[in-house]
């Protein structure tokens, strides 16, 4: 896939926690709202290797308001060069990312669909897939390729946290948000988000 400025550690999302039953638990989850609120999603920051980076953590909303910023020269010649030879996967994972990148989340499915379906291993790409998959409110769509990407990598969090994120956040799932956190820290107990908040600490608070 070749190292992208962008490879992912911290896919970002926009991400408020759903309602809660109790104003307790409202007021608990307080300081994990801080944290997922802002149009900004937090993801693990556990060092993975190859996988595309968000330095600025910059907003990720489902539906971005704001307009692409892909230079349309850039664009242009990415998605020739594809179409070009359209069975170069590594062609189609490049106009992804760029996709990813300059705010073009259906372009991005478009281009990492086609990636896969010449190279299905591809790991990193079914994770971002994901993230796009979520930006254009395919809610479960983004669940199935980040297992995807889990169950080609087991010991891949990102993508286990991105999982947790959706099935709390859009698809009102918190059981399964728990497990695959705890699946998270099954595999780094000490695993926090970039903003040093502690997975163990929001699992337990969750539970509470």
């Amino acid at each position: 896939m070749g190292v992208h400025k962008r490879e992912r550690e911290a896919d970002e999302f926009e991400a408020k926690y759903i309602k809660k039953s109790s104003a307790v638990m409202l007021a608990v989850l307080g300081v994990l709202v801080g944290i997922f609120v802002g149009n900004a999603v937090t993801m693990i920051y556990v060092g993975q290797r190859d996988q595309r980076v968000n330095m600025t953590t910059q907003a990720v909303p489902t539906e971005s308001p704001v307009p692409h910023t892909a230079d349309p020269e850039a664009l242009a010649s990415l998605e020739n060069a594809a179409a070009a030879d359209p069975a170069n996967a590594d062609l189609w994972i490049k106009l992804g990312n760029f996709c990813f990148d300059h705010n073009l989340p259906a372009r991005a499915v478009n281009a990492y669909e086609r990636a896969l379906e010449l190279r299905p291993t591809e790991v990193n790409v079914w994770s971002d897939l994901g993230v796009m998959y979520r930006r254009t409110k395919q809610f479960q769509k983004a669940v199935d390729a980040f297992g995807h990407a889990a169950a080609l990598e087991p010991d891949h969090v990102t993508s286990r946290f991105n999982m947790g994120i959706v099935y709390l956040h859009d698809l009102n799932d918190r059981d399964s948000a728990l497990k695959v956190w705890k699946e998270v820290l099954a595999i780094n107990p000490d695993a926090k988000s970039p903003t040093g908040q502690s997975v163990a600490v929001m699992v337990q608070e969750l539970e509470k």
